[in-house]
């Protein structure tokens, strides 16, 4: 499922275009610095992101959304490459939240889901909470359950 998710988001990611800024919006090094929106389309009427950088990294919150408009997931970028991620039903409703962590590799940037994620129904209710470790589910809780379930 997170691969499907990451490969919806480069997706989205290649057919947007970063909108026309003034050259102010560069530090030295010619990085992104301050607000930066980005759009599905060229007239720049279907917003995609909107978000901050700080010397070519993305700082604070950042929203993204689908084509219809609606809100698809926030995420609060952290320190150390750790930030705080919501994603979003239809409705507008928290469809399950957590955090997660990019680490440089060898091979790549690697982003992965780390500790507990809540999942919530379409109508709010929390269905159940996911424990991760470097991106992988290790346990399962559900509502008013004493105990964790490991993934066997």
């Amino acid at each position: 499922m997170k691969a499907v998710l990451l490969f919806l988001l480069l997706s989205a990611l290649a057919t947007a275009r970063a909108s026309g800024r003034p050259a102010g919006h560069f530090d030295r090094q010619g990085q992104r610095q301050g607000r930066f929106r980005t759009y599905y389309n060229d007239a720049g009427t279907q917003l995609f992101t909107q978000g901050r950088y700080r010397h070519g990294q993305p700082v604070g919150r950042w929203r993204y959304y689908a084509q219809a408009g609606e809100l698809q997931r926030q995420e609060r970028y952290r320190r150390h490459g750790f930030s705080d991620i919501a994603y979003y039903h239809a409705s507008g409703r928290v469809a399950r939240r957590g955090r997660a962590r990019v680490v440089e590799e060898p091979a790549g940037p690697h982003f992965y889901w780390l500790g507990e994620w809540q999942y919530f129904s379409p109508v709010g209710q929390l269905d159940s909470v996911q424990v991760y470790s470097l991106g992988k589910r290790v346990a399962s809780k559900l509502p008013g359950a004493s105990q964790a379930r490991s993934k066997q």
